[in-house]
């Protein structure tokens, strides 16, 4: 009987750590096929070039606003800010791009709009022009 019983707890230790190699082999072989990475920051800032195209006065009141309301999830009142949140939103639900990555891209921008509106009396409209030349140089 002592036999059996070390032959059945060597069997036991054996049974774990096969199960612990295959949960860690199983995790990588498991995982789904990743997808091109997309980056919501550039698409969103596709889109404000194509607002500054498509507008005969673009501004950055319009791109500023349409960017803060996206992110606490709204929809701006006036219309060319309106019609911009409503293009920025549907980012969100394109393949590739997850929640957070669009989140974060709205914060990434809401700052760079902040550090050019200090400069707004002196140069209009400068964190579109300063986006049109980033977007330029790419």
């Amino acid at each position: 009987m002592a036999k059996r019983n070390d032959l059945k707890k060597r069997l036991k230790a054996a049974d774990r750590r096969r199960n612990r190699r295959q949960a860690v082999q199983g995790s990588g072989v498991n995982t789904p096929p990743s997808q091109p990475s997309v980056s919501a920051s550039d698409m969103i800032v596709d889109l404000l070039m194509a607002y500054v195209s498509e507008e005969k006065s673009p501004s950055d009141i319009v791109a500023v606003t349409a960017l803060k309301t996206c992110a606490r999830g709204d929809l701006p009142s006036k219309d060319p800010a309106r019609t911009l949140a409503i293009k920025m939103k549907e980012v969100e639900s394109r393949p590739g791009v997850t929640a957070r990555a669009y989140r974060g891209a709205l914060k990434e921008l809401i700052e760079a709009a902040a550090l050019h509106q200090e400069s707004q009396k002196e140069t209009p409209d400068a964190f579109l022009a300063y986006l049109s030349i980033l977007a330029g140089s790419v």
